[in-house]
């Protein structure tokens, strides 16, 4: 909670995407880049990576977008999952079913709905 309930205005809770360690009229601090927390969070530790980022954001740091062909459907410290070979997603994706087929590369044969498989040797 920030404000100064000392000169008679009222504290209230920290946004979304900040939080507030210590007691006192300090200002709630923001957690990194791409990091979120609930409302009223009281430590760095509560600032997480949503679906669609990943990172270690309990230290403060910053979330990284997950990139094209791949997602993360839960928030938290996990990887992003890449989409199967030929199917691709927008960067920041939070669903498999984000992931599309579009073409198996060189290499790969397949078909929508099937996904890609390497070609035989020869």
């Amino acid at each position: 909670y920030a404000g100064d309930a000392s000169r008679g205005g009222g504290c209230t809770a920290c946004g979304v995407g900040s939080y507030k360690d210590a007691v006192g009229s300090a200002a709630c601090r923001s957690c990194g880049i791409g990091a979120t927390s609930a409302a009223g969070s009281t430590a760095v530790e509560n600032c997480i990576c949503p679906a669609g980022y990943t990172g270690d954001a309990s230290g403060g740091r910053s979330c990284t977008v997950c990139g094209v062909a791949s997602f993360k459907d839960t928030a938290g410290s996990v990887a992003c999952t890449t989409c199967s070979v030929g199917y691709y997603s927008a960067v920041g994706s939070t669903a498999l079913n984000a992931c599309i087929f579009v073409t198996c590369p060189l290499g790969y044969t397949g078909d929508q709905g099937k996904g890609c498989t390497a070609c035989p040797s020869g």
